[in-house]
């Protein structure tokens, strides 16, 4: 009895040594899992510390995030620059549909509940265009916008008020932010880059562009009417301008 106990002692000591053994020669973290994230550049003016495995992986208290060139769906921030992270010291303004014209779309500057405004005044200075000559017609919606407030007023009852009379002054104090309301060609080069344009503004944590909408163009059609585009399919349309539609701001950078 007694050489049965001693066997079976042994056979527990045997599996509590595996079992030890195990924990302790577990595959080593990796520098990301320790911390050890960045690279030198991305820490730049920072104190840092090298991971012990990989000393071209470093880690820092905020890693400094790298301007980089702008393209379609990237992050906008208030200094009107992309980043290849997320700068801790900036906030989030829009997201790029166009890298041609510099253009980009607000993430939070819109409303879906708003007339186009004026309508029995025909704008001066804007054209009076149409469902074929659109492309080439009131193009630049900056331009538009900054026209149809100099006629109708500052203010926010109606898209292009809701979009020209604001104004943000940019994160490193070298800019002033001017939305506007997009001119119906740039709504095109927005509706044919909108897969991308959405995934940006998910990632940023503002909304996707519904496609359920007409979205108001600053471009006039006439004294009563201004064109619409579908973000479905593409549509383009003519609005009564006291008809209510989506309204969502861009901004060039």
């Amino acid at each position: 009895m007694r050489k049965y106990l001693l066997l079976a002692g042994a056979t527990l000591l045997g599996l509590s040594g595996s079992a030890f053994a195990a924990i302790n020669c577990a595959v080593p973290p990796t520098c990301e899992e320790l911390g050890f994230a960045y690279s030198s550049a991305k820490c730049d003016g920072q104190s840092t510390l090298k991971c012990p495995f990989d000393q071209t992986k470093v880690f820092c208290g905020e890693p400094a995030a790298l301007v980089v060139t702008c393209t379609v769906g990237a992050i906008l921030y208030d200094d009107l620059k992309c980043y290849d992270g997320v700068p801790f010291d900036k906030t989030a303004v829009a997201v790029v549909f166009d890298t041609s014209k510099r253009l980009a779309i607000s993430i939070s500057m819109y409303t879906t509940d708003i007339p186009w405004g004026g309508s029995d005044t025909d704008i001066s200075g804007l054209d009076n265009c149409t469902v074929a000559n659109y492309t080439s017609c009131g193009t630049d919606g900056q331009s538009n916008t900054q026209k149809i407030v100099s006629a109708l007023g500052n203010s926010s009852t109606y898209a292009a008020g809701f979009c020209g009379t604001t104004a943000l002054e940019s994160s490193d104090g070298k800019s002033v932010i001017d939305f506007f309301l997009p001119s119906m060609s740039e709504l095109k080069t927005l509706y044919a880059n909108k897969t991308a344009v959405n995934a940006g503004l998910t990632k940023a944590g503002g909304t996707a562009l519904p496609g359920q909408y007409y979205y108001w163009s600053s471009t006039e059609s006439s004294m009563g009417h201004a064109l619409v585009r579908s973000l479905i399919n593409g549509v383009v349309g003519l609005y009564s301008k006291t008809n209510t539609s989506y309204a969502r701001c861009a901004v060039k950078y």
